[in-house]
């Protein structure tokens, strides 16, 4: 009797933040990576699903799901500088829910309470 294998890519293909206010979560996560902000596509039939367009693995804000957020960190992102990021988020009015300096972590919270990560590697 053949066994069957996995068909699963060993790669994460894209991950859902589920936010209420597609609007206010696309502008808020424009900001926070300096990324274009597209406000034809939000008001567009599509207007539940915004694709930010992150290299490597896709993050995808979903507004189709009314998720509480994690009060842990739902994943991290790297940075080469972690002092110049911490000033950033702040000088942009970005909620610093906790600095871990000796450790050169940083973690942020989105407009929904969902927790992100930066951390120095």
């Amino acid at each position: 009797m053949k066994t069957l294998e996995s068909r699963l890519e060993k790669r994460v293909g894209s991950i859902f933040i589920h936010v209420s206010d597609m609007k206010r979560a696309v502008e808020w996560y424009s900001r926070v990576f300096d990324l274009p902000y597209n406000d034809d596509y939000i008001e567009g039939r599509l207007s539940t699903i915004y694709n930010l367009p992150f290299k490597g693995t896709g993050v995808l804000l979903d507004s189709n799901h009314g998720a509480a957020p994690s009060p842990q960190p739902i994943m991290f992102f790297k940075t080469d500088d972690i002092w110049h990021t911490l000033q950033f988020l702040k000088k942009s009015g970005i909620t610093v829910h906790k600095e871990i300096l000796e450790d050169n972590i940083v973690i942020i919270e989105d407009p929904d309470g969902n927790r992100l990560t930066a951390i120095q590697m």
